[in-house]
């Protein structure tokens, strides 16, 4: 497959309104091999997307948090395996949810959630004290149970109040029971685990966690349009959010379904779960730090870690898929039906970005779009980034 394949394949996705535009790059051997940009940052204006375009990652924060917390983990504050009541007492008695009201079912949608919804009350749900105490590890690798079935997707779906600080969150997910027994079962903790993980970097560390990051992995990395708010001078590169109905793309920037109103975040919020702002140009640069071993912000030995299976005990996620420590590995790439080489490893955010880096090719590859209905790691089109990458730089393809 050659380079030309992945224009056409893009440029169509544009043309058919499947996205108003994004930006991908692609670095193997230590060197850049592709890059490329495709329509617009603002449709109506005809504003057309940039290298240095803006793009909200929505969870691409999750990686740079793991970072952080594997960062303050190297120098002994954090202990993967501790419990993590040790730093945040409020977690010592967690309990777990055991109520069959609750089980969860193969086919169930959000759809089918909905009288659930309605009539839920939290207090009314049947418990069992937590056998044993959740860990680092457990948040990082989507094993603690907290807000990863359906009594915590009910819960977070309940809970609309603007958030203002990490602290004041844990006061709430410290109350909150867990979907399973820590380190028993995985799913995927899309706020709470990350935002707990956040709260500990802060505590550890005396800084807020978007002053942390800024200091010891934006600064390092020269991510400079990176962070959790935009000055005005980034707002002007901020690209339009869309959302696809029927073959037209609506402009939803500033809306319900844009980020700040999605994640209810306040105007002050360093949301760890899924609140940075990044270019392709600047997240490019994360990822690169992982494909040379960590760089000055983590040592090789961490990175290892981080891309290795995270959990205790086996747990896939999806066939031939498990989590590493922030990061979704391709253990079994042939049962997960996917076009990468085996031990790749990356995240996604929920309107469209996706990164990925293989240590067996030397190549790690970042594309940036934002559709908010494009459902992260599902989405077709990052799948397919994946697939013409892979073909054209991946083991077998002539590169």
């Amino acid at each position: 497959m050659r380079t030309r394949e992945i224009d056409a394949v893009m440029q169509r996705f544009v043309d058919e309104r499947q996205i108003a535009g994004g930006a991908l790059l692609v670095r193997q051997h230590g060197e850049p091999v592709y890059q490329n940009k495709w329509g617009w940052a603002d449709l109506a204006a005809e504003k057309p997307i940039e290298y240095d375009s803006i793009y909200r990652m929505m969870s691409m924060t999750k990686p740079v948090t793991a970072a952080a917390v594997l960062q303050l983990a190297e120098q002994g504050k954090i202990g993967l395996d501790e419990p993590i009541s040790r730093i945040l007492p409020e977690f010592r008695e967690m309990r777990v949810v055991s109520d069959g009201r609750y089980a969860w079912h193969e086919g169930m949608t959000m759809l089918s959630l909905l009288p659930k919804l309605l009539f839920f009350r939290q207090d009314s749900v049947k418990t069992v004290p937590a056998e044993r105490e959740i860990t680092a590890r457990d948040l990082l690798s989507h094993s603690s149970g907290l807000q990863q079935g359906i009594v915590g997707l009910l819960i977070m779906k309940k809970d609309t109040a603007k958030k203002e600080s990490l602290a004041a969150e844990c006061a709430k997910y410290c109350r909150q029971p867990l979907d399973f027994q820590p380190g028993t079962s995985t799913s995927y903790s899309p706020l709470a685990g990350f935002d707990v993980l956040g709260r500990m970097v802060e505590i550890v560390s005396g800084l807020r966690l978007d002053a942390y990051m800024q200091t010891h992995i934006f600064d390092p990395l020269g991510m400079k349009d990176t962070g959790f708010r935009l000055n005005g001078e980034q707002e002007s590169r901020l690209v339009h959010a869309y959302k696809r109905k029927g073959k037209r793309l609506i402009d939803v920037t500033g809306t319900k379904d844009d980020m700040d109103a999605m994640l209810h975040r306040g105007p002050d919020y360093p949301d760890a779960s899924g609140g940075l702002f990044s270019t392709v140009t600047d997240y490019e640069r994360f990822a690169r730090m992982l494909l040379r071993g960590g760089e000055s912000i983590l040592k090789p030995e961490t990175v290892a870690l981080m891309r290795s299976e995270g959990a205790k005990q086996h747990l896939e996620s999806e066939p031939g898929l498990v989590w590493g420590l922030g990061v979704k590995l391709r253990k079994d790439p042939k049962r997960a039906g996917s076009a990468c080489t085996a031990g790749t490893y990356g995240w996604s955010g929920a309107f469209g970005t996706h990164f990925f880096v293989s240590p067996a090719d030397e190549l790690e590859a970042v594309w940036c779009t934002n559709r908010t209905d494009l459902e992260g790691s599902a989405s077709p089109i990052s799948k397919k980034v994946e697939e013409l990458v892979f073909g054209c730089f991946g083991k077998g393809s002539g590169a």
